[in-house]
């Protein structure tokens, strides 16, 4: 006899004094079956390599992966989607090298609609033969929320490491134990969850039962805890930055202009990105410095490098541009539209990240906006009215047939303070604005940036601080940095070997410094995909984590 219980509650009450008893089918099911040839079906580049051949050090067929770092290989769509009847995940991988490597193991679900709501596990592997077990027990999603491991959709292993790395891999396998005959009884009214199976066998009502209970329990409701503030403080921003701005003159346009453009250069420079008092404005050159600003940093990763992703490019609009509406499924924490979209809205990473990889470098803007390849990603889109000052960013924006669509949107009015509600996101985890924090042609160009900048890090606190108004873990080590935590570049870093593009990111690094505001690679700051923008990476990987302050507003 199979039936569900709907609410645990009850469910205890009527059981009386049965016991419940975990089912857990004893079965293997591969991932990846390297055993009888299989192999990877997806990679995030082109550059991963790999092939089926004798691998010593595993006493048989193994597969060979050389993996740049950064990259990825895996499974684009799960074989196996159901993977709550198992208790581990399995890998065998050998490490030919003489030092430990570090994998990220990223698990998409039916409820993943960003970083934060998938998982993604460290694995660690020694030099040599390792058998690595992951628990699916204790598996949640970056921002500690339940993960739906009813429905499996994808999952890679990603290099994490600071190098190229290669590593003979076996089978990867979900393997379950039948512990219904040894495992100690539990009694009714422990806490479940929904998807369980569970043997009950007792007595309810003087009569015997024996039956099979699939639980169907709502997942609790997190109470997040309550946001720090800023306190309030003496810190100023530049005058020099407000009087260019000032002097010069925005030109008249009507019609959308895209963000890599010499008439976007023109707009941009007289454009007033919110108040000078604004925290982004904030000059941090003489802010103390956090007392566990040493902590945090090594955290983060003293050794490891910075970097930058061509990422975040915008449209700018005029102030009388057609607004449309925008369908997004779950509006709880999103401003409502219509909103002033363009039909040239770049998705991330348009245009430079697509012109530069050969296997997407024939995708239209149209392609892309339509996802027509299911690339998939985080697909911001901005949207700028720099007339009226407002700004519109959204994730997962996409262009479909009956419209366009996206998981969030957010308004941000460039004229004043005004903070995103308390504990919500943005397109951005930490709930700020994306396009005040990217490097753009135009200031690259004047030799000066004037305003803080955005990084990622992989692992952050449950916790934020103002300007943040949301947080996307379920840590809560002191030693980890907030989201909105504001890091700077030390005064003594000396730049002078750097060419000037750089120069220009480190002296505002120092200037203004940068907000903690989303999960992600660790060190990682945003430059729009201007392709007139110079390939930048590999002169800021020569800069250390160790070279980077946590720094506070001083006092009043």
């Amino acid at each position: 006899m199979k039936t569900t219980l709907h609410r645990l509650a009850i469910g205890s009450c009527i059981l009386g004094m049965a016991w419940l008893t975990p089912v857990v089918h004893a079965r293997r099911e591969m991932l990846l079956d390297v055993t009888h040839g299989q192999q990877p079906s997806d990679t995030a580049t082109d550059k991963t390599f790999f092939n089926i051949e004798e691998c010593k050090g595993l006493g048989g067929q193994a597969l060979k992966v050389d993996c740049p770092a950064g990259d990825s290989f895996g499974d684009r769509g799960a074989k196996v989607t159901n993977w709550r009847p198992f208790t581990q995940v399995e890998f065998i991988i050998f490490n030919p090298s003489a030092e430990v490597v570090t994998l990220g193991f990223n698990v998409k679900h039916s409820r993943s609609v960003n970083y934060q709501t998938r998982m993604d596990i460290p694995l660690r592997v020694a030099p040599g033969r390792n058998d690595l077990k992951v628990a699916i027990s204790g598996m949640v999603n970056v921002d500690g929320s339940a993960p739906d491991l009813n429905n499996i959709v994808r999952w890679y292993l990603a290099n994490t490491s600071e190098r190229p790395i290669t590593l003979f891999v076996g089978d990867i396998s979900l393997t379950g134990e039948d512990v219904t005959a040894g495992a100690p009884a539990q009694p009714a009214g422990n806490l479940f969850t929904p998807g369980d199976v569970y043997r009950v066998k007792g007595t309810i009502g003087g009569q015997p039962v024996d039956l099979t209970i699939t639980l169907d329990v709502p997942a609790p409701v997190a109470t997040p805890p309550a946001s720090p503030t800023a306190p309030p403080h003496a810190a100023t921003g530049d005058p020099a930055r407000l009087a260019r701005i000032h002097a010069a003159k925005m030109p008249e346009f009507h019609t959308p202009i895209m963000f890599n453009t010499p008439e976007a250069d023109a707009i941009l420079s007289a454009l007033e990105v919110y108040p000078p008092d604004n925290p982004w404005n904030l000059v941090v050159t003489d802010w103390p410095v956090h007392p566990n600003s040493r902590n945090i940093i090594a955290s983060i990763g003293a050794d490891r490098p910075l970097r930058c992703n061509p990422d975040m490019g915008f449209v700018i609009v005029p102030p009388d541009q057609k607004r449309l509406p925008v369908l997004i499924p779950n509006p709880a924490e999103s401003d409502k539209g219509p909103f002033p979209i363009a039909d040239n809205t770049p998705i991330e990473g348009w245009p430079s990240y697509y012109h530069g990889d050969p296997k997407l470098k024939n995708l239209t803007l149209d392609d892309v906006q339509r996802d027509t390849l299911n690339l998939d990603g985080d697909r911001h889109g901005i949207v700028l009215d720099p007339v009226n000052r407002m700004l519109y960013e959204f994730f997962v924006l996409k262009k479909t047939a009956n419209g366009w669509q996206a998981e969030q949107a957010s308004t941000f009015d460039l004229k004043t303070n005004k903070l995103r509600p308390d504990g919500w996101t943005s397109a951005d985890a930490a709930g700020l604005p994306i396009f005040p924090a990217t490097v753009r042609y135009d200031e690259l160009k004047r030799s000066i940036i004037e305003h803080a900048l955005r990084v990622t890090v992989r692992r952050t606190r449950r916790a934020y601080v103002a300007p943040a108004t949301h947080y996307a873990s379920k840590l809560t080590d002191e030693n980890l940095p907030r989201m909105g935590e504001r890091i700077r570049l030390r005064r003594d870093f000396d730049i002078t070997s750097f060419s000037p593009e750089v120069q220009t990111i480190l002296n505002g690094l120092k200037t203004y410094g940068m907000f903690v505001a989303d999960n992600g690679i660790d060190w990682a700051i945003s430059i729009a995909p201007d392709e007139r923008i110079p390939v930048l990476h590999e002169e800021l990987r020569r800069i250390r984590g160790s070279s980077f302050e946590v720094v506070v507003p001083p006092a009043p």
